[in-house]
């Protein structure tokens, strides 16, 4: 029997998968994941927010590198050994030992306070493409529940409408998250359509200028 990993585990506890749901949100698209350059909160040292596994941020790599000058004629040491094929221990390679520590790059997404490690990022997306295939319905409803997001967000985030467009809108959205079915009436869709050529126009105009 194939061992779940950390997000199935989560996934498959109920009071965790409203958690799994934050996560797909925040970090499905893959373009939504970037590393974090630093943390907010200024600590040299997070855990991933999913396994557990200790993470470290760009700024912080590049600090303990610009200070290791210290620590070169090791450097050179190793490089000289992986040249001539020779093995180093992972916990007595130069960047493992002086840098991160055993730490991983920490990973970010979108609307998130959460930090997670690449591999979980990775398990994230196998799980979310396997629940889709599968026939998970609460996945299913997930991703039409971000690409519905996305499609309002193209409206409320266009400059060409005025903030009473953006409020009617955001009350389209609102009904239609509220409604059973998740469905637009003919009048809300002739208003969308409208708002929709006047933001096309402004697009037209603008290319022309």
């Amino acid at each position: 029997m194939i061992e779940k990993t950390k997000i199935e585990q989560l996934y498959a506890d109920e009071k965790a998968k409203g958690f799994v749901n934050h996560l797909i949100h925040a970090y499905l698209p893959v373009y939504k994941v970037n590393k974090v350059w630093v943390f907010e909160d200024k600590k040299p040292y997070h855990k991933c927010s999913i396994c557990g596994q200790e993470l470290i941020d760009i700024e912080t790599v590049f600090q303990r590198v610009q200070a290791s000058h210290e620590f070169a004629g090791e450097f050179a040491d190793q490089v000289r050994k992986d040249i001539a094929g020779k093995p180093t221990k992972y916990e007595d390679r130069f960047m493992v030992k002086h840098i991160t520590h055993g730490a991983v790059m920490a990973w970010t997404g979108e609307k998130t306070t959460t930090c997670i490690c690449q591999k979980c990022v990775q398990d994230l997306l196998n799980m979310v493409t396997s629940g889709l295939l599968m026939g998970d319905k609460n996945i299913a409803f997930q991703i039409k529940k971000m690409q519905r997001n996305s499609a309002f967000e193209s409206f409320t985030s266009n400059p060409a409408l005025n903030p009473n467009e953006i409020k009617v809108v955001e009350e389209i959205q609102k009904k239609v998250e509220t409604n059973k079915k998740h469905v637009m009436t003919l009048g809300d869709l002739d208003v969308l359509k409208d708002l929709k050529a006047k933001m096309d126009a402004e697009e037209a105009k603008n290319q022309t200028t």
